[in-house]
């Protein structure tokens, strides 16, 4: 699917905020659920307009799954 993936670059201003060190890409396709417990500990967080394009590709992608979108 084009444009699955986000990448996050190096002149992004959500990059230092994210606790990244370098550019990197949020592979929205390779997601999973975790309990949290088994997470040590978190490094950042991304910009709220990030956060919606990155829910909106997941919604698009499940609708398309399901038959549901095109």
């Amino acid at each position: 699917m084009p444009q699955f993936d986000e990448l996050i670059g190096t002149g992004d201003a959500d990059l230092e905020a994210s606790g990244l060190k370098k550019a990197t890409v949020i592979r929205i396709g390779r997601l999973a659920v975790v309990e949290q417990g088994l997470l040590v500990g978190e490094l950042g967080a991304i910009s709220d307009q990030r956060l919606q394009r990155v829910r909106r590709r997941i919604a698009e992608w499940v609708l398309r799954e399901q038959g549901i979108a095109k």
